[in-house]
């Protein structure tokens, strides 16, 4: 049958929100890679957070840490918010942040169980999150979601590709931003300047909309705060870009460039 249609501009990567330095758009899968310890988890928690400030739904599902420690990171990074690093942040003004984000979604999820489809029917059933509109929902991480071949339970190696196609129609089914963290080959730690440092076969980046890498632009200065640098591998609604950023360790708080001046080093006693 041949296709038709009509001229115009539909704009189907218009964006909903701008959280955490990242615009997200209804029916797009991102990918966020780096090495371990690199901020992943706390970059979509600030997402998430920010997300539900702006009154979209907002979930993060955590197959690494629990609701508990979550909540722990939540409340050191809103101290960092109110006074930097290594500032001092007033209890009332930090708790009033917190309490912006009381209707964030915090799951912790099994790798045993917890498959795309699983935690599709809770948003939908548990927390009302919208049958069709804006949400954001951050995955953590790709890698150890399970997906359930014909031989049973596939391995960490051939489910990734699986899991990214998933994720993606969960997205283009309810017009939801989806992020999830993902994992790279160990021998990419220090370069992973390329798709194929991704870990998992080659549907893991085919099926993303956007694939971003995070590394440490140089080492861990003595306050354990550290200078990022993201890099754009892959994105379908935007020209490559590089930015900086810092994570602030003491707090889990991945800091954008118009926080920098908050940074002030701790006096040494």
């Amino acid at each position: 049958m041949p296709r038709s249609g009509t001229l115009g501009n539909p704009q189907p990567y218009l964006p909903f929100g701008t959280f955490a330095g990242l615009s997200f758009w209804g029916g797009g899968l991102t990918l966020l890679a780096a090495a371990p310890g690199i901020g992943k988890t706390s970059w979509l928690l600030r997402m998430v957070y920010e997300a539900c400030v702006s009154r979209h739904p907002a979930v993060i599902g955590c197959y690494e840490h629990t609701p508990q420690e979550l909540r722990f990171r939540l409340f050191l990074q809103a101290e960092a918010k109110v006074g930097g690093p290594h500032g001092q942040s007033a209890r009332n003004q930090v708790e009033a942040i917190l309490a912006d984000a009381s209707e964030a979604v915090l799951l912790s999820l099994n790798s045993q169980e917890d498959t795309v489809r699983a935690l599709e029917d809770a948003l939908l059933h548990e927390y009302a999150f919208p049958v069709k509109g804006p949400a954001l929902v951050a995955v953590d991480y790709l890698n150890r979601v399970p997906v359930v071949g014909l031989s049973g339970r596939m391995n960490e190696e051939g489910r990734s590709g699986e899991a990214a196609a998933s994720l993606r129609e969960m997205a283009r089914r309810h017009d939801w931003a989806v992020i999830a963290a993902a994992a790279l080959k160990s021998d990419s730690f220090q370069d992973g300047e390329d798709l194929s440092a991704l870990l998992g076969d080659e549907r893991v980046p085919y099926e993303a909309d956007r694939v971003l890498f995070v590394r440490r632009h140089c080492e861990v200065q003595a306050c354990g705060c550290v200078s990022l640098e993201v890099i754009t591998l892959k994105d379908r609604t935007a020209p490559p870009r590089l930015w900086p950023m810092q994570f602030w360790g003491e707090n889990f708080y991945p800091a954008l460039s118009n926080e920098f001046h908050k940074h002030i080093p701790p006096l040494s006693t």
